[in-house]
């Protein structure tokens, strides 16, 4: 009998393993900052596949697991797109915050970044909703696809 209990506890804890471990079909990224941008559209893109276009606005956006390799992300307002690309999938595959936001310097800017104020910039940070060791940010100049720095952690 206990032989029996063993082995159908083991059996569950196997099979909550496997389930855990298995990817998800979709993810819900929480747009939670958009200061400095008004009036502008969010897209993810991976190769020259739209996989959302959304007003970028504070809420929800939820969209179905995207393949490996990198993933473009644009910002496009009256004034142009500003392009993110590169971004690697595993952060888009998360359930995360996300700050979209314009010439805003945050107090997490790493201080290598102090020499960007005052430049006309847009920073994407994504961060992961279950570990905040987490994330990925990069700062472009505003409507150009031209790096001014990114940093990211996966722990």
């Amino acid at each position: 009998m206990l032989s029996n209990i063993k082995t159908v506890l083991l059996g569950l804890v196997l099979l909550s393993v496997v389930a855990c471990s298995q990817e998800k079909d979709a993810y819900t990224q929480t747009i939670a900052s958009t200061e400095g941008i008004t009036n502008a559209e969010l897209s993810y893109a991976q190769s020259d596949s739209i996989l959302f276009i959304e007003k970028l606005a504070p809420g929800d956006v939820t969209y179905n697991r995207v393949g490996n390799g990198p993933v473009a992300v644009l910002v496009t307002d009256a004034g142009g797109t500003t392009l993110f690309d590169e971004v690697p999938s595993k952060y888009i595959n998360l359930d995360a915050d996300v700050e979209v936001t314009r010439n805003v310097s945050q107090d997490y800017f790493p201080e290598e970044w102090a020499p960007i104020r005052g430049q006309p910039y847009t920073t994407l940070y994504i961060k992961s909703k279950q570990d905040n060791q987490v994330f990925y940010m990069k700062c472009v100049f505003t409507n150009t696809d031209k790096e001014i720095s990114k940093y990211s952690e996966d722990f």
